[in-house]
């Protein structure tokens, strides 16, 4: 099962990074925002859909036809995107790059202070959310006694700022810039996380889900939208692919560091560790994405 699931992870690995990287060529910087909102929010949408209605609808079909039905519905899709391979295959390879030129594309991408920052954001980003969302099963089954489906219910909300919300956000950030939006989002999921922490009843926890996944909105594709930016025409692939790397893995890294102080410290301990964190990191946003106007082009 562990093979399976690595080879899965290879196989859609390149599926974020490529459609990054398509919203790259399609749209100038300045209306980036919006497609990237309609990206971002249907990966929001579909993780959080997918978790309860996989749950639903295993204990009706099992799980061997869930994976099988999961396989037919993926590869409809593949059907459904043939007609459009072409925007993926329009530009002419020059030459493979040596694995020298790979390194210093990734030393040009981390050697800005724009790029420096943007990465580090997106680094912890997927662990602030993969280390709390991971774990929300646990969280309601202790604190309220919800069962698998109940669980898949409450966390249902996670997707639903960013298929209602995310082109909205994606907007708002063409329009005004990415210099406030930024830090608002890691603000808004440092209250979320405290949320959490309270001894909330079932509904005021539901609501905190909700506004967590509003955090990673507001902030997820508007980072992305700024690497689009680092690579130039060149990298942008590579700029992309290390944008995805930090992300995901931040993500298991998340999951991993949640659950070692869950399991030491209990839940209330972990979460005020990683609300601490992501409070500290809202104020330094502040600064640190103040030249992210409407305007900004820059690479420096």
């Amino acid at each position: 099962m562990l093979v399976w699931r690595l080879l899965t992870g290879m196989g859609a690995s390149g599926v974020v990074p490529l459609a990054l990287t398509l919203m790259g060529d399609l749209f100038p910087y300045e209306e980036r925002g919006r497609p990237l909102g309609w990206l971002f929010g249907a990966m929001a949408a579909g993780a959080a859909f997918g978790a309860p209605m996989g749950v639903i609808v295993e204990s009706f079909i099992g799980w061997q036809a869930l994976f099988l039905g999961i396989a037919l519905l993926g590869a409809g899709v593949l059907a459904l995107l043939l007609p459009y391979r072409a925007l993926l295959g329009a530009r002419q390879v020059a030459g493979r790059m040596s694995f020298r030129g790979v390194l210093t594309g990734y030393r040009g991408l981390l050697g800005t202070g724009r790029g420096l920052r943007t990465y580090g954001y997106v680094f912890w980003n997927g662990i602030f959310h993969s280390g709390i969302f991971t774990w929300l099963g646990l969280y309601f089954s202790r604190r309220y006694g919800l069962g698998e489906v109940g669980i898949g219910l409450a966390i249902l909300g996670y997707g639903i700022p960013g298929f209602l919300l995310g082109p909205i956000i994606g907007r708002t950030a063409d329009r005004w810039g990415r210099r406030w939006l930024v830090p608002a989002g890691v603000g808004v999921g440092a209250a979320a996380s405290t949320a959490l922490m309270l001894d909330l009843p079932l509904f005021g926890a539901t609501l905190a889900v909700i506004v967590l996944s509003l955090g990673f909105d507001m902030t997820q594709p508007l980072l992305a939208g700024i690497v689009t930016t680092l690579g130039g025409k060149e990298r942008g692939g590579q700029a992309m692919g290390l944008n995805v790397f930090m992300l995901f893995t931040g993500f298991g890294v998340g999951s991993f560091l949640f659950g070692e102080a869950l399991l030491r410290l209990g839940f209330g301990p972990a979460l005020a560790i990683f609300s601490a964190v992501q409070l500290a990191l809202t104020l330094a946003a502040v600064p640190l994405f103040r030249a992210e106007a409407r305007s900004s082009g820059r690479t420096g």
